[in-house]
């Protein structure tokens, strides 16, 4: 199962979909509630429990449909903390995790007492209010140009389901009080774990990865840095993204 991230959709995910599938794996995803081709106010959402429950009403159909089938979940970024959650809350459902990117810490310089402050207050009275928006260019170094942006951040811009706008004020605070969840409650992840992170990552804060493999009670997991990389590792330059794309294939296929 793939969960995507803010602003993305699953189709962005085919290359790694391919590639399970010449091993025999199975793959299915879904847009999130306002992303993609799904329905919903984009980048605004009441409950940030709303994307973990979709995600295990998706996995609980597939594992009715195709029993005795172990169950592995990826996530990128805001998708990783879907993914995080969502284990925490089924430890049997997965037979393993891998998570690209994860928000698990916010960023200090980002998450100000008076900014946090501010968007909460923003939350309550004017909840759709824009605070923050994707920068395409901090997704990936891709240099091979065209039409002088980067290809991959050239096509996160023209992709006509990738929502371009501001995330709304309560967006902001559902994030954030999710990221604090996995805080609390990351002792009691007891899935086998797959953790990537690049090390030029400008989005989501490399120490959150950490701060997840340390405290994961589970021996079977595993941490790689990727050294120059920036936030999502499947969509860098060659040959980064194709030793992402195969370090989770055989992390999978080793585990089935």
């Amino acid at each position: 199962m793939i969960i995507h991230g803010l602003s993305g959709h699953c189709q962005r995910y085919e290359e790694l979909a391919t590639e399970l599938n010449k091993e025999g794996v199975l793959v299915f995803a879904h847009d999130h509630v306002g992303h993609g081709q799904s329905q919903g106010h984009s980048a605004d959402i009441k409950s940030f429990d709303e994307y973990v429950q979709d995600v295990l009403q998706h996995a609980d159909k597939m594992r009715a449909a195709h029993p005795g089938i172990p169950l592995f979940v990826f996530g990128q970024s805001m998708g990783g903390s879907v993914a995080i959650l969502s284990a925490l809350e089924r430890p049997t459902l997965f037979a393993g995790v891998i998570v690209s990117a994860p928000g698990v810490i916010p960023a200090p310089e980002t998450a100000t007492r008076f900014r946090v402050s501010a968007a909460k207050a923003l939350a309550f009275f004017a909840p759709r209010t824009g605070v923050a928006r994707i920068e395409a260019h901090l997704l990936s170094r891709d240099t091979a140009k065209v039409d002088t942006l980067p290809l991959q951040v050239k096509a996160f811009k023209d992709d006509p389901l990738v929502f371009h706008g501001h995330v709304c004020a309560r967006w902001a605070v559902e994030f954030l009080s999710a990221m604090e969840r996995i805080q609390r409650e990351v002792h009691n992840f007891r899935t086998p774990l797959l953790a990537l992170h690049g090390d030029q990552d400008k989005m989501a804060l490399i120490d959150g990865t950490k701060f997840l493999y340390q405290h994961t009670r589970r021996a079977d997991k595993q941490l790689k840095i990727y050294p120059g990389v920036y936030h999502e590792p499947l969509f860098e330059l060659e040959p980064d993204a194709q030793t992402a794309r195969r370090d989770i294939v055989t992390w999978v296929v080793e585990r089935i």
